[in-house]
């Protein structure tokens, strides 16, 4: 190689890593595709708002919704990959290919994981007409009178309908579904006595049940949930195989440096160890995570199979 090219490959490398020295050195746009004021709006806010407070960096959440993600999705999978476009997503993401028959703009992966910010497990809960108290109850009704017991949800494909067909799966009963146009409208059908059982975030569960208004069974977790203490988890209620719940998470454009997919995993690892956070996720019944990309790969990789598999048992598709 001649002495010219030596020295220009050099100064490139010298420019690369100067580059990734300094990141971030703009603000980094956040593409939201959650609804502002839910689970995944409020987490991807709270944990840029700390990281925008320790490291004096900019962090701008940018909601885009639409579609069921699929909007905000797309807009960052063909987002320039230099760090500074990230979105924010969660289980859903993984449910996409059973659901559409593959993910919509194309590319499996053209998105690529950064980490998951909290982990937010459902909760088994029953109307107070059952006159239920345990998961096996429940189960043993449901057998008993196959398709008489109804549960709702927020919609055909929602993530509460796909949770709920991989309980009926494990249990080994049959459910009749009814779905809403939304998870508020399912909870005013049990509040009104119109569904008999829900799978649903602990922290939108927590007031109807203090207030007597649904019974819990149990926490989709291998263990049980601090705001909930007294709600055994799956494994304890013997059924260990039901497992679920909504993560929310940030992945980046395919090709962005990993310098910056560090840089972005690191300070949300750090924002959700402080302790202001920590109280905050537990308030809704999550649990923060901040886990690396490799481990959030794996996660993904999982939940891929799992779902997949769910849905096709069920035939639940979307157009």
């Amino acid at each position: 190689m001649k002495l010219s090219a030596l020295i220009a490959a050099f100064a490139a490398s010298c420019i690369a890593a100067s580059a990734a020295a300094q990141y971030p050195n703009k603000p980094i746009r956040i593409i939201n595709p959650f609804a502002a004021g839910g689970g995944g709006d409020i987490a991807t806010r709270m944990v840029a708002q700390k990281i925008a407070e320790t490291t004096g960096k900019t962090l701008i959440v940018e909601n885009r919704t639409g579609a069921g993600g699929r909007v905000g999705y797309e807009a960052a999978a063909r987002a320039v990959p230099d760090g500074y476009t990230i979105v924010a997503s969660d289980t859903t993401y993984t449910m996409m290919p059973g659901l559409y028959g593959g993910y919509p703009w194309g590319n499996d992966l053209d998105l690529v994981p950064i980490t998951i910010l909290v982990q937010n497990p459902f909760l088994v809960v029953v109307s107070p007409a059952l006159k239920i108290n345990s998961l096996q109850e429940l189960i043993a009704a449901a057998k008993a009178r196959p398709g008489k017991l109804n549960y709702g949800s927020a919609g055909i494909g929602s993530v509460n309908h796909v949770s709920t067909e991989l309980f009926k799966r494990e249990a080994g009963i049959d459910l009749t579904h009814i779905p809403y146009k939304g998870m508020s409208d399912a909870i005013s059908g049990m509040l009104t006595g119109s569904v008999d059982v829900l799978v649903v975030g602990v922290a939108v569960a927590s007031p109807h049940i203090n207030s007597a208004k649904m019974i819990p069974l149990a926490v989709a977790a291998p263990r049980r949930s601090a705001l909930l203490s007294a709600v055994p988890g799956v494994v304890e209620a013997g059924l260990p195989g039901f497992m679920a719940g909504n993560w929310f998470a940030w992945s980046a454009p395919k090709g962005t440096p990993r310098e910056a997919v560090d840089w972005l995993q690191r300070e949300a690892a750090k924002a959700l160890e402080s302790p202001d956070l920590k109280e905050r996720v537990m308030q809704q019944g999550a649990e923060a995570s901040g886990i690396s990309p490799e481990e959030f790969a794996a996660v993904v990789r999982n939940d891929l199979q799992r779902w997949t598999e769910v849905i096709r048992a069920a035939r639940i598709r979307l157009e």
